[in-house]
């Protein structure tokens, strides 16, 4: 027992971090039956509400760190998107004449019947068509110090490549704001974006959400003497309506989720908030002029709960704290949201309060107060350490200042002055007009950038910007300034995107392959274990302990990695249950032949599993690549299958080799008569 510890406590830190790893899978699924339970009744809906405000998080959390089930299993909407790079190519050309047409007519015609990229078909045309009558690339395209027909290619194929990415963060961002939950979106080659969108059913919501066209506007921060002002009338309009409170937060006395104190924001990585490192706040600066490493912010703060508003100063005195937030919640209720993840001049909520304000703003008593001068906006999720999603509020001029269409050119890159990460914006003349006007009469005010109605950044004016050339400073890292670079360039769009292919998976159909994939499981499970008891007795039982253990570490890895379960990938857990057993028949054939050798059972034991290493090795091994190259040349449910087999087959060979040797051990020091091989 001793000689065996060290192997005891890895395999049962393996079996404890599977059960960790699953049991998010068991409370979404115990969440969403609850939920299920409610009727259609108001005071079912009601009793919804309320149990949606006090466990949102809980399952948002929970659903995160699920076992996620791909179309074929849940029902939703498969569709496949194409980026127009041709059309990409005609709008950089400068000047267009008959031989360029000629070569866009042959490239479209080439490009419907192959995967080849559209850059490399239409660089081929234009060589077999153009150059013989002397025309160069050159002659149809400008990009800044480029004149070499090769460097043209490059900035092309980069344009192109770009292009996509833009398209899949604008539909990435579309998707986030739908609400969808567990949506897959990826690249399938140079110019194809697929997306999976789980538990959808109309086609036509998802035609209007996808090939939409991308909004960027660039709009000031409210000040913040007014934005004091509205939020004190809808917060008498709510204590005014305090029936419409109680149906909004399903409870009678007006309670509020209580804020999460396990993750703060100013503990957030993705936020500028933090108390332990000073970070520049991000600021809009002149390309020529001197950046600034900090900026003042004019936004100011709303009253806290401590200090309420002077004029009910007096209607706080000798009350005691909990006193004073029990009455600062009833008479302010829409203040004590926002009050809850306050961290100076910016405000942090919660997803159930981003809901529930949601909620707020679109009651037809509260629209008209404020639809007029400003607009409530909140940033993307801000990822908290319980794995919690925040979001940042922000009051912005109910009007945009700009619209992306004036942006030319946006770049991510390192300011050689100081090793920041900066992105530099390029606007054309129209736009350098507005953008000197706008920047000039707002030093020092916060201008934000938004995409969709989803703010990406809000950085501060540090001075009037004359040529429309700006550096925006203050991301994180590299990765935030790409992303705010292909946010500002998806404002002018230049690849049109259309869906080209589309199938609709009824959720009826899904929930019916659920049940007949887990009743093979379930099948073919009972079979084996049955079979092995009967016909290698103890050695049976062990080897079906096995199979168990590894069916539970497989579904684990699968849902702490967010690999997504399809049909197939049922199919590759039957399978992975036949292989984890052919690895204990091998070793079992072995030790027999060994006992029938006439070794002693301890030695038959060694022997049997020394021997049946390489070829069990060999094989997992060999079927492990195999699971390589489904997943690295196939696509969706091949890829699904691969995933599931892989993760088995490494699975199976720690509890063949392994867990079943140390349980045989353990046998054979305690009781070694209750160890047969049939």
């Amino acid at each position: 027992m001793k000689k065996n510890r060290g192997k005891i406590i890895v395999i049962l830190l393996f079996i404890a971090g599977a059960i960790y790893g699953l049991y998010p899978t068991y409370q979404s699924t115990t969440l969403k039956s609850e939920i299920e339970k409610f009727g259609s009744s108001p005071k079912d809906s009601i009793a919804k509400a309320k149990f949606l405000v006090d466990h949102g998080e809980e399952l948002k959390a929970a659903e995160q760190k699920a076992i996620k089930l791909g179309l074929d299993l849940r029902g939703g909407i498969y569709v496949t998107m194409e980026v127009d790079v041709l059309k990409f190519l005609e709008e950089q050309a400068l000047q267009k004449d008959d031989i360029f047409t000629q070569v866009l007519t042959q490239t479209a015609k080439e490009e419907a019947e192959t995967e080849t990229p559209v850059v490399d078909l239409f660089v081929k045309n234009f060589k077999l068509i153009a150059a013989t009558k002397g025309k160069a690339l050159a002659n149809y395209f400008y990009f800044n110090g480029v004149s070499d027909d090769n460097q043209v290619i490059a900035q092309l194929r980069k344009g192109a490549d770009e292009a996509v990415d833009r398209a899949i963060e604008i539909i990435r961002n579309r998707i986030d704001q739908f609400g969808l939950t567990e949506p897959t979106i990826s690249k399938q080659g140079t110019r194809r974006i697929v997306i999976e969108l789980p538990g959808v059913a109309d086609p036509l919501q998802v035609h209007q959400l996808l090939e939409g066209t991308a909004q960027l506007e660039f709009r000031l921060v409210k000040n913040p003497e007014i934005v004091t002002r509205i939020i004190d009338k809808i917060d008498r309009q709510l204590a005014k309506d305090s029936l419409g409170m109680a149906a909004l937060t399903g409870d009678s006395t007006t309670a509020l989720p209580a804020a999460d104190t396990s993750a703060k924001p100013s503990a957030l990585s993705a936020t500028k908030v933090d108390t332990t490192k000073k970070k520049a706040k991000k600021s809009i600066a002149a390309a020529d002029s001197v950046k600034k490493d900090t900026a003042i912010a004019a936004t100011g703060k709303l009253s806290s709960i401590d200090s309420a508003h002077r004029a009910d100063s007096l209607a706080y005195a000798g009350l005691t704290s909990t006193q004073k937030e029990i009455k600062f919640k009833k008479e302010h209720p829409f203040s004590y949201i926002l009050a809850k993840g306050q961290q100076k001049d910016q405000f942090f909520i919660s997803e159930a309060d981003r809901k529930l304000i949601k909620q707020i703003l679109n009651r037809k008593d509260i629209k008209p107060i404020f639809s007029d001068e400003v607009s409530f906006m909140f940033s993307k999720p801000i990822k908290g350490q319980n794995g919690t999603n925040f979001y940042e509020i922000y009051f912005l001029n109910d009007k945009p200042e700009l619209t992306g269409k004036v942006i030319t050119n946006a770049r991510a890159d390192i300011d050689q002055s100081n090793g920041r990460p900066e992105v530099s914006m390029q606007m054309d003349d129209d736009g350098a007009k507005d953008w000197k006007r706008i920047t000039g009469a707002n030093v020092h005010k916060k201008i934000a950038i938004v995409l969709d109605s989803v703010v990406y950044s809000a950085p501060v004016v540090n001075g009037q910007i004359p040529n429309g050339n700006s550096q925006i400073t203050g991301s994180g890292d590299m990765a935030e300034a790409n992303l705010l670079a292909i946010i500002l360039k998806a404002g002018a769009l230049p690849a049109p995107v259309k869906i080209i292919q589309e199938q609709v998976v009824g959720p009826s159909l899904g929930a019916d392959s659920i049940q007949k994939g887990t009743w093979s499981i379930i099948w073919s499970f009972l079979a084996v274990i049955i079979f092995m008891a009967m016909y290698y007795v103890t050695g049976g039982v062990v080897a079906d302990l096995a199979v168990l253990i590894n069916l539970l570490i497989t579904l684990a890895v699968l849902a702490t990695f967010g690999a997504t379960l399809t049909l197939p990938g049922m199919a590759g857990l039957v399978l992975t249950v036949g292989i984890a057993v052919d690895a204990n028949v091998l070793i079992y054939e072995r030790i027999r032949e060994e006992l029938a050798a006439g070794k002693s059972l301890k030695l038959a034991i060694e022997d049997g599993y020394k021997r049946a290493f390489a070829p069990i090795f060999d094989g997992h091994l060999t079927a492990f690549f195999s699971g390589v190259i489904l997943y690295s040349f196939g696509t969706g449910t091949v890829q699904g299958f691969a995933v599931t087999l892989m993760v088995g087959i490494a699975a199976s060979l720690f509890t063949a080799i392994v867990i079943t040797r140390v349980i045989f051990e353990i046998l054979l020091e305690r009781k070694p008569s209750l160890i047969k091989f049939g």
